[in-house]
């Protein structure tokens, strides 16, 4: 039985080791998730299983508006460089001459390929505070470099 215990720890190990293929992933994120359609999007492991996202996104046409949104993920690896994530965080936004913040999370599954590129699809719920706006939502596509 001892011997069976040690040897489902080192798979276990072993595996999350192969599959934690990168540490750091750059790109953008696009979709109706997104604050403002688009957002320039970075990701960074924090531990083997976490790590935080940071998007930043603008729109300086029709209206101007600026966001940085921070989620800390709790990120597991399942097989064939597929990725599971769920986590807490919060957007902060300036839009034309109002500020705001908002709370939510994300929740969304990556492929990580063999070449140094992830894709990501992801749903965050937002409830934006202190204004009128109320609750946001939404999906969105992360398109990466992974170094």
């Amino acid at each position: 039985m001892k011997k069976i215990l040690i040897s489902l720890i080192a798979l276990v190990a072993l595996t999350t080791a192969a599959n934690a293929q990168y540490s750091n992933a750059l790109g953008v994120r696009v979709g109706a998730g997104s604050a403002f359609g688009a957002e320039l999007s970075y990701q960074g492991f924090v531990s083997d299983i976490n790590r935080i996202e940071l998007d930043l996104g603008a729109n300086f046409g029709s209206y101007n508006a600026v966001s940085l949104a921070a989620i800390y993920q709790f990120h597991w690896f399942l097989s064939g460089g597929f990725g599971f994530f769920v986590g807490p965080g919060a957007q902060g936004y300036i839009v034309e001459e109002h500020a705001g913040l908002g709370v939510g999370g994300q929740l969304g599954i990556d492929y990580q390929f063999n070449a140094p590129f992830q894709l990501s699809l992801d749903f965050r719920p937002m409830w934006n505070l202190f204004t009128n706006t109320g609750f946001r939502y939404g999906a969105a596509l992360g398109i990466r470099y992974a170094f």
